[in-house]
């Protein structure tokens, strides 16, 4: 090989080389903005959904407060034992209804909602059992109402998530 042939053949080289170069950074630069795309597309299609979520959490909260519970349940000629039912049932028919939200919340405050759901049903149970399953449920309703305010642990639940959604929605 002659000396302009090896000239030849390093130019195509590095011609060649730097072609790869130049192709690699560009598809690497498409490849980054496909991904930047999709993730500012991802994020406006689960924002929303993250949003909605926090909203049915608080809602949740709120219907399984003993407050508004028992204003929903309460029903005169009711025993101990039928509204304990109604009052057990309802929460749990409320969470059952909104489980799926907790793919859009983080784990700690998901833990903190179900710890308020836990305590509200014990403080239903632990009422009920001091009283007789068959009395007239007025005073258990009330000692229910009277028990769960010195325990607020649907204003701390709400506040916990409130606190956890403005992390990230703002």
């Amino acid at each position: 090989m002659n000396y302009s042939g090896m000239w030849i053949f390093l130019s195509v080289g590095v011609i060649a080389t730097a072609a790869y170069y130049i192709a690699k950074a560009v598809m690497d630069m498409k490849s980054k903005i496909a991904a930047l795309r999709s993730s500012k597309s991802g994020r406006s299609i689960i924002l929303p959904l993250r949003l909605q979520a926090y909203e049915r959490m608080a809602l949740f909260l709120e219907r399984i407060d003993p407050n508004q519970l028992i204003m929903r349940i309460h029903t005169a000629g009711l025993t101990v034992s039928q509204e304990q039912n109604l009052l057990l049932t309802s929460i749990r028919s409320e969470f059952e209804h909104n489980l799926s939200q907790q793919i859009y919340i983080s784990d700690a405050v998901w833990q903190k909602i179900c710890d308020a759901k836990a305590d509200i049903e014990s403080i239903i149970n632990t009422v009920a059992g001091d009283f007789d399953k068959d009395a007239d449920s007025r005073e258990f309703a009330e000692m229910v109402l009277a028990v769960s305010s010195k325990k607020p642990v649907v204003e701390l639940a709400i506040q916990i998530l409130k606190a956890d959604m403005q992390k990230w929605a703002y």
